[in-house]
């Protein structure tokens, strides 16, 4: 074998070769997704035991459920900047958002779970009407968008009903961004539902998508002027 087809080799299989970065980039995406999906155990499991039940033990487990599904997206938004910027340690970046939102904005976390009873109550007494189907799911995904604005806007000094009308303000005046955040999220959980690789998708996904989202914001202006949006 020649120096240069060794040269070569070696700079394909070293340790900082090609191969190597990309393994290694795969597994910080996979560091965070494992991350967020952990936070989403509560969820998951009152999914597979309870479900959907139009009782009222079903419809106040199913907000208790959701009560880590904020702090953990602004987890999931602070490790996918990281993932971006190229931080060495995502994970830590993740647990220490999370941490951070679960003791400054918790607020975020019981709107979510109010709006969540709220709509269970609204579904279970006016039936499965598709109108109230249909008014159910556009109120849901506004809710959606602004939790998803609240966990973007981690570095606002504003607290409490402040940093929610700051959140809503978001996606009133950016609502191309609140439809790219929608798009992004509902691609990544029917990634989810693929029969062979949505295994593969729980793992992989919500990395992604936090990724792209965080693109979108920066390419579309959002992120440079996310402290004057939340002022």
């Amino acid at each position: 074998m020649s120096a240069v087809a060794t040269t070569r080799l070696g700079r394909l299989l070293g340790y900082d070769g090609i191969i190597a970065t990309l393994l290694l980039g795969a597994f910080r995406y996979f560091l965070v997704s494992l991350s967020f999906v952990c936070c989403l155990v509560p969820m998951l499991a009152f999914q597979a035991l309870v479900g959907w039940q139009a009782t009222h033990t079903a419809l106040w487990l199913g907000a208790a459920a959701v009560l880590t599904v904020a702090p953990a997206l602004h987890g999931l938004t602070q490790a996918a900047a990281g993932l971006v910027d190229g931080e060495p340690h995502v994970a830590r970046i993740f647990w220490a958002a999370f941490a951070g939102a679960v003791r400054h904005r918790w607020g975020s976390a019981l709107v979510l779970s109010g709006a969540v009873l709220v709509l269970g109550y609204d579904v279970a007494l006016l039936g499965a009407d598709a109108n109230v189907l249909l008014g159910a799911v556009a109120v849901a995904a506004v809710i959606a968008m602004v939790v998803v604005a609240a966990a973007f806007l981690t570095d606002s000094p504003l607290r409490g009903a402040g940093f929610a009308i700051a959140a809503a303000r978001i996606v009133l005046q950016r609502p191309h961004l609140a439809l790219v955040w929608l798009l992004v999220g509902a691609l990544a959980a029917l990634a989810t539902t693929l029969p062979v690789v949505g295994a593969v998708g729980w793992l992989s996904a919500p990395a992604l998508a936090a990724v792209a989202a965080t693109i979108c914001n920066r390419a579309l202006g959002f992120d440079r002027s996310r402290q004057r949006v939340g002022a």
